[in-house]
């Protein structure tokens, strides 16, 4: 790792800072290019918000240009580039790209064939088609590419639009699975429940998620189907894949060929943070992982994300609090629906993680109260 540490980590991502924060934990320089530019992504790294004007989304010509100077450098990719996987074949041109090839990401979001992979690795995966079901009664509108859950629409009243699929419902707890990839085999990490509300006109919005234990039968079975899935897609680095519990029953939804947000959740536990091992895996086998997976002392943490209730514009000076994260910045404009910080808990079991949660999501909701309304905008989700 003497060469990589040398050179500067560009972590790319709607919201970069918790990549960034565990990069710094490695001991690189680190420069975040996203969606937000906030006060804990500038305290960790230099930070330069490439969003796209008026949305929550990267402009690729902003991203680019900020590479546009040759210089030896690690490229980490986050959330923002499954609707445009050809992009991550350009970024290879600009550093030594740790991410998983346009290819793997392409084929994985392909809703057809991402189903047809899964089912072949034995798991239960639900219909999907690319045309609206004659009865669109029990079946969700999502977009290909989409992430966050703010593309996902119930089929009923849901037009056609470019870009979109058709997938059945199915019954049980939204989960999902974290774990790191060498090619050869998965290093489970953790599993989490996700929290799912709804925020403005997205019904099914990701707003958080808390760690969480399964029974070991279901974990052998999920690390035997996992290290398949890495061996045949050649998956590398931090990844996710989202299913729903029922009972006993694993219905896998969706492979996330990238750091999903719930590695923070883990990320103290292991020595030198996440991003560390994420690069390493994409120079060679990782054995020596399972080792620190074995070694760490488990903490229950969940966190959530606050969206604003009302258009709001954040203050000069914040009540900073320890437990929160992603501050945004003085003076910023934000949106009725948009995300604010996200908060954090732990606790020695889930559920008093998820009271003490419950807790500060509250006292946030509080300051928010108090902060200036900003004239009416658009809610971006």
């Amino acid at each position: 790792m003497s060469a990589l540490a040398r050179a500067q980590l560009v972590v790319i991502a709607i919201s970069g800072r918790a990549l960034a924060q565990s990069a710094v934990r490695g001991g690189w320089r680190v420069l975040v290019l996203d969606a937000f530019a906030d006060r804990d992504t500038r305290a960790a790294a230099e930070a330069v918000c490439v969003a796209r004007d008026g949305a929550i989304a990267l402009d690729y010509r902003r991203v680019f240009a900020a590479l546009a100077e040759p210089r030896e450098r690690i490229i980490v990719i986050g959330s923002g580039f499954e609707r445009a996987p050809r992009v991550l074949s350009r970024l290879a041109a600009c550093g030594r790209l740790c991410a998983n090839d346009a290819d793997i990401v392409r084929s994985l979001k392909a809703p057809e064939l991402s189903t047809e992979l899964l089912r072949a690795l034995e798991f239960t995966a639900p219909d999907v088609q690319r045309t609206p079901p004659p009865n669109p009664q029990g079946w969700l509108q999502k977009e290909i590419g989409g992430a966050g859950g703010i593309h996902v629409r119930s089929a009923l009243g849901a037009p056609p639009r470019r870009r979109r699929y058709y997938q059945r419902v199915v019954s049980g707890r939204p989960l999902s699975v974290t774990f790191l990839g060498d090619g050869e085999r998965a290093y489970v990490i953790g599993f989490n429940l996700q929290t799912i509300a709804a925020i403005g006109c997205a019904p099914y919005c990701y707003v958080g998620a808390s760690t969480c234990a399964v029974p070991s039968a279901l974990a052998s079975v999920m690390q035997m189907r996992l290290d398949r899935l890495v061996r045949v897609a050649g998956l590398r680095g931090l990844n996710g894949l989202d299913f729903m519990l029922d009972g006993a029953e694993i219905c896998a939804l969706e492979v996330n060929p990238r750091p999903t947000a719930t590695f923070e959740l883990y990320d103290e536990e292991i020595a030198h943070g996440l991003m560390y091992w994420h690069v390493r895996s994409f120079e060679s086998s990782v054995v020596e992982f399972a080792a620190l997976l074995d070694e760490r002392r488990p903490v229950a943490r969940a966190y959530r994300i606050v969206f604003a209730p009302r258009a709001v514009r954040a203050p000069e000076v914040l009540e900073r609090v320890q437990w929160c994260r992603d501050l945004p910045g003085a003076g910023v404009m934000i949106p009725a629906g948009a995300p604010v910080m996200s908060v954090f808990a732990a606790g020695e079991t889930v559920e008093l993680a998820q009271a003490q949660l419950e807790r500060r999501a509250h006292e946030v909701g509080q300051q928010l109260a108090r902060w200036e309304i900003d004239e009416p905008s658009k809610c971006p989700i």
